[in-house]
């Protein structure tokens, strides 16, 4: 009886720290612009092809505690799309394509996350791509990343994204005899602690 009025008052004693204890908040990260950029491929015939966007800004807010609730945003900058053949790379961008001038922006906003395990989980949200917005999954991995070369390193994560899109869902049907349907997607960032 002794031992159960101590517990009691030792609960007593500590219950209002307990109900002051501020919840733990996620940590914001941003995309290091340096260190980020968005790869696709492609079939064409029996060859694959392979471009990137090199402009690319994002943000993560990462619940360690609680992972599912974690929020991933994405921007990419339609015209910064590269292959190293300037003519594929003004077909791209062009009407038949991703149409930059009228889609400048593609965007991805996640919704959900599923944890899978310690570094990877499974994120879907909405994609717009061509003006066009369709729900997506990606696979991601997120792992330590720290440089000594880079300033603001200190914390930094790796994070990479897969998914694959098909381009017909966003209106982007020309060439169909030649180029496949399908375009792989893979976001490779380093994302940073976000200055206070």
């Amino acid at each position: 009886m002794r031992n159960a009025h101590l517990m009691t008052a030792a609960l007593v004693a500590v219950l209002p720290f307990i109900i002051a204890a501020p919840a733990a908040q996620a940590e914001s990260y941003i995309f290091h612009p340096r260190k980020t950029e968005v790869r696709f491929s492609y079939m064409m015939g029996l060859l694959t092809q392979r471009g990137r966007f090199s402009r690319v800004e994002g943000s993560l807010q990462y619940d360690e505690r609680a992972p599912e609730n974690s929020k991933v945003f994405a921007r990419i900058a339609t015209a910064s799309i590269e292959t190293g053949q300037p003519i594929v790379d003004d077909e791209l961008k062009g009407v038949n394509f991703f149409n930059a001038k009228a889609a400048p922006e593609l965007t991805f906003r996640s919704r959900s996350v599923k944890p899978m395990t310690e570094n990877t989980a499974e994120i879907t949200g909405d994609i717009t791509v061509n003006g066009v917005t369709k729900p997506v999954t990606l696979a991601v991995t997120l792992t330590p990343h720290e440089d000594p070369a880079l300033k603001y390193s200190a914390g930094s994560k790796k994070f990479v994204a897969k998914t694959t899109i098909s381009r017909s869902a966003f209106n982007m049907t020309s060439y169909a005899d030649m180029v496949g349907d399908e375009i792989a997607i893979e976001i490779d960032a380093v994302v940073r602690p976000q200055k206070k």
